[in-house]
């Protein structure tokens, strides 16, 4: 029998517990804790990809409010006092696909890239490990979808083809 429990996964109540999260940029302690480095002055979130203080050097706060109450200023590398860079991407892939539904053609991908405040290859790569496709695959999805529910509406085949935004037989 599987127990489960109601208490969280991970929790962070020991210094040490919150150490080894930040050496093991583990995502999970994002949201729980950011650490401050006395040497530098600065706070950053456990899963930043800055190098790691020493252990002697490294302080534990709860947020970034108390961090900054201590004198610390944020991180210009994974601005901790903000959303987490996983959010950050998510919602740039969210407006993209929202632009890639609005559009009977396909945007170009630097046009999605802009829009997203990405370069466009970095921009490709952050889509496809957030949705699992391209641009390009994940347009041609939503094309099919609007082509299934264009059947349904329309009296005729070529109707439903043109209705869904294709603009000849020969690109379906």
């Amino acid at each position: 029998m599987i127990e489960t429990s109601t208490e969280p996964l991970a929790t962070f109540d020991s210094d040490e517990a919150k150490w080894a999260a930040v050496l093991a940029r583990d995502a999970v302690a994002d949201d729980a804790f950011v650490y401050a480095v006395c040497t530098t002055g600065i706070y950053c979130r456990p899963t930043c990809a800055s190098r790691r203080p020493r252990r002697k050097n490294a302080e534990f706060h709860a947020d970034a409010a108390a961090a900054e109450r201590a004198g610390y200023r944020p991180c210009q590398r994974c601005h901790p006092q903000g959303v987490s860079l996983a959010q950050r991407h998510a919602q740039s892939v969210a407006k993209a696909c929202r632009l890639i539904d609005a559009s009977d053609e396909l945007p170009s991908l630097d046009a999605l890239a802009q829009a997203a405040g990405l370069s466009r290859h970095h921009f490709h790569r952050v889509f496809k490990s957030n949705i699992g496709l391209t641009p390009r695959a994940y347009a041609a999805g939503q094309r099919a979808e609007r082509v299934r529910d264009e059947m349904v509406r329309s009296r005729t085949v070529t109707e439903a083809i043109y209705e869904s935004g294709y603009h000849s037989s020969g690109r379906f």
